[in-house]
């Protein structure tokens, strides 16, 4: 990517640089061995953003230790045989306000305090159009770039965000857009800077030291754009980065724009296409049962339900004791009387029926 001069106030600065290079090599070994505490994870190139509280801008690392991290080569897009296998690590993560970035690549400690291209540099773009790519767009759309070249300092904080642009006079960390390749699609934001950022190098013993560049940096979730010159994250979705490296190493005199290195998924097919990031949501686990409440008062009764149908008959019960006779009735007398008066009247009809037959005789 083409570099912009700016004519920034050095000596302002310088006694920064100066007290600020002799502490960090104090800490160097340090910052090593914590590089070792959350291992990458090898051929992995999608990145899982995690929520996470606690993370300092500082250029030190120690507070991402448990934030996993994803092992990336970078290839020289203008000579692919030129690499560094596994030379990019990186650690997304984010809060209720801002995403986080750190990005630590394999490469030795080139610092030149008043000349930025004889020191190591980045940019992180992000994919702010569907059709863009990583390439600053490719001329299909709009790229969201963070462009740090090193005018500052190891652990003096550069970007904003108190800039009502886009570009840092000081610290050289921009936030920037870029269509396609070449400076005259791209420019600095035009309503602010909202990046913040801290590198550092755990190895400052020497110029030419072994080690790993650390570059950590962060910025709101959604910022206060309206052009579409940034983008803007949202937990659960998916974002394309792509990650660019300058090597002070390249010529004598420095990096070229041309001469940088890139992110690529896979060397074998050299595929530089996004790297999707998403912001994983946070789901917290179930909670043990809670006590049981106090009981309630009763309620009142309910109406009375309707009738029943009628149940089967039951077994027949045994037979009682029989009861006293009672007197006769009337009509028992009468009865009486008229089958004593028949038997009377037949008794006399048959001796008339005897009489009679002895006379014939």
């Amino acid at each position: 990517m083409p570099t912009r001069k700016k004519n920034r106030d050095v000596e302002r600065h310088g006694y920064h640089r100066r007290g600020l290079f002799v502490g960090f090599l104090a800490i160097g070994a340090v910052l090593a061995l914590m590089l070792s505490f959350a291992p990458p994870v090898a051929a992995d190139v999608d990145v899982t953003a995690v929520k996470y509280h606690g993370i300092v801008i500082d250029g030190l690392v120690g507070d991402w230790a448990g934030i996993n991290g994803t092992t990336v080569t970078l290839i020289r897009p203008f000579a692919t045989s030129q690499r560094i296998v596994d030379g990019l690590t990186l650690k997304v993560a984010y809060d209720d306000a801002n995403i986080y970035v750190l990005a630590m690549v394999n490469d030795d400690f080139d610092y030149n305090a008043t000349d930025h291209h004889l020191s190591g540099s980045i940019t992180v773009l992000w994919q702010t159009e569907p059709a863009a790519t990583p390439d600053m767009g490719g001329g299909n759309g709009l790229v969201d770039m963070w462009h740090w070249e090193l005018d500052t300092g190891p652990g003096v904080p550069a970007g904003g965000p108190n800039y009502t642009g886009g570009n840092d006079p000081i610290g050289n960390f921009d936030d920037e857009w870029a269509i396609a390749p070449g400076s005259a699609n791209r420019g600095d934001d035009a309503l602010g800077n909202e990046l913040y950022g801290v590198w550092s190098h755990t190895n400052m013993s020497a110029q030419g030291a072994p080690g790993f560049w650390i570059f950590e940096m962060r910025r709101p979730l959604t910022t206060s754009d309206t052009l579409n010159e940034d983008y803007q994250f949202t937990v659960g979705g998916t974002a394309g980065m792509a990650f660019a490296y300058w090597d002070a190493d390249q010529t004598p005199t420095g990096w070229t724009a041309a001469g940088h290195y890139a992110s690529c998924r896979d060397p074998s097919t050299l595929d530089f296409s996004w790297i999707n990031v998403t912001l994983e949501p946070l789901v917290l686990p179930p909670g043990p049962p809670g006590p049981a409440g106090p009981a309630g008062a009763d309620g009142a009764d309910g109406a009375t339900g309707p009738q029943g149908p009628a149940g089967a008959d039951g077994a027949d019960g045994e037979d009682g004791a029989p009861g006293p006779e009672g007197p006769p009735g009337s009509a028992d007398l009468v009865a009486t009387t008229s089958s004593y008066a028949g038997l009377g009247l037949g008794a006399v009809a048959l001796v008339i029926a005897i009489v009679a037959l002895l006379r014939r005789k």
